[in-house]
């Protein structure tokens, strides 16, 4: 089993968690995002960078419902739907990012949750930025954002990162592999 990864950020120089988003290979979906009306949120904006604020991140912020939650609140249930991830699939789910800051923020926030010790169990973390940043891999991803119009969601959403990271991989993998995704 593998889940896609992508998480938003306040800036690089202090990254500081602000959404996650989860998309598996089996088409589930993890997404979750700051209150930003929260101190902690209200806090996070303002230590954000311009690109943040203006270029948009914030701006897609509430187009998934019952996303916003605290940062203990988004890693308590990360942590819980990996861990359903893995029992449904019977083995260990490969956490798949092509930016390493965003596996370090999920496990930051799981670990703050308490769950941590459990995940770490079940989780195999996979950088798969030389797989899916190729020509095949860009022009699927850019496929992805095109079909996530409808949702209101675009580059720069965890969620949709995390799909467009998705359909990257299967389209790398299809070229590939025979029979991967049903083409043969």
């Amino acid at each position: 089993m593998i889940a896609f990864l992508d998480s938003e950020f306040t800036d690089l120089l202090d990254p500081q968690l602000l959404s996650l988003g989860l998309a598996s290979l089996d088409a589930r979906e993890f997404y979750a995002e700051l209150d930003l009306e929260s101190d902690i949120g209200k806090a996070r904006l303002k230590a954000s960078s311009e690109f943040v604020r203006y270029n948009g991140v914030i701006d897609q912020w509430g187009r998934v419902p019952g996303a916003l939650g605290t940062e203990w609140e988004m890693g308590r249930r990360a942590g819980e739907w990996i861990l359903g991830l893995a029992a449904d699939a019977g083995e260990k789910v490969e956490i798949a990012f092509d930016y390493s800051m965003d596996y370090e923020l999920l496990e930051y926030a799981i670990r703050d949750a308490g769950l941590w010790e459990q995940v770490r169990e079940v989780v195999i973390p996979r950088n798969v930025d030389a797989i899916t940043g190729t020509i095949t891999g860009e022009l699927a991803a850019e496929e992805c954002f095109r079909s996530l119009k409808a949702r209101r969601l675009g580059r720069h959403h965890a969620l949709a990162d995390a799909l467009a990271l998705r359909a990257a991989y299967m389209a790398k993998a299809a070229a590939f592999l025979p029979g991967f995704g049903g083409k043969d």
